[in-house]
């Protein structure tokens, strides 16, 4: 990791948070090239470690990799198009000029199932494999069939058991004075630090730091929290968490929604019902 989170302050990781993605760049082509098995992960988790759905500890209980492949950003859209909702459209272009090493270096894409607009969109626009993810045995059996690797119940437990860790640790920023968006982007970006145990050792540290900056008195830069988070339900949140201005205020939680079912916010071009849309 280029960054050293363990000397630096509070303020220094969340500006630093989104570039753990830039660095993943790196490490997934790398690990492509050594041993091709990173997995293509399109699936939001919101509040959580991991995907709200796809069982993500199995993947590593294979011996792979879960990488978060959403585009995030509207800077791809001058070099092509695709019709639909800026998450998908961000993705799609990525992904069809070969321009992010996180889709490029993905053996398979496993989708959440969310969104049937994602799963034409790949189905369109690739010829690996594409899974929509509806239990763990057919995933395990899927995987086992595109990287030919073995499972093992032993990584997998060691994957569960960080995973839970990690979800501790985001309740515990989930009650610390963030704002949304940085709780959101926390969530979110953390992800993209492949290695669990330096996962878990990066958002220790961040509440190591809020926890401290609560006890020195720092509130002018981290005041202390009100009474409970709101929850948000967000279509697709990981291309515009740090945009979004809930009309209940900054001091929320992105959270999910049923498939089909109406949001507070979603992307620009959502085929499902919110009360704000917001532009990549």
């Amino acid at each position: 990791m280029e960054f050293d989170f363990t000397q630096a302050s509070l303020q220094e990781i969340l500006n630093y948070t989104p570039d753990f993605r830039r660095e993943a760049y790196i490490d997934a082509t790398l690990r492509m090239q050594a041993d091709d098995n990173i997995v293509g992960v399109f699936g939001s988790a919101y509040s959580q470690a991991q995907s709200s759905i796809i069982d993500e500890a199995l993947i590593y209980g294979c011996g792979l990799v879960p990488v978060p492949v959403v585009g995030v950003d509207a800077f791809i859209f001058k070099y092509g198009d695709y019709p639909s909702c800026d998450a998908i459209k961000s993705t799609m272009v990525y992904l069809t000029t070969q321009k992010c090493p996180l889709l490029y270096s993905s053996k398979m894409y496993v989708l959440d199932g969310c969104c049937p607009a994602v799963e034409a969109a790949f189905r369109q626009c690739t010829q690996k494999p594409v899974h929509v993810y509806a239990d763990s045995e057919r995933l395990k059996a899927m995987l086992q069939q595109v990287y030919e690797r073995e499972y093992s119940a032993a990584r997998y437990r060691e994957a569960q058991s960080a995973f839970t860790t990690l979800n501790g640790l985001l309740q515990q920023l989930e009650q610390s004075a963030l704002s949304g968006n940085d709780f959101g982007m926390l969530a979110f970006y953390s992800r993209f630090i492949f290695e669990l145990e330096e996962r878990i050792a990066f958002l220790t540290r961040v509440c190591e730091l809020l926890s401290s900056a609560a006890n020195c008195g720092q509130a002018a830069h981290f005041p202390l929290p009100p009474i409970k988070r709101v929850p948000v339900s967000i279509h697709c949140p990981d291309g515009i968490i740090q945009k979004i201005t809930p009309t209940a205020g900054t001091y929320f939680k992105p959270v999910g929604v049923q498939r089909g079912s109406s949001a507070d916010v979603a992307c620009a071009g959502c085929i499902y019902p919110a009360d704000q849309y917001v532009e990549y």
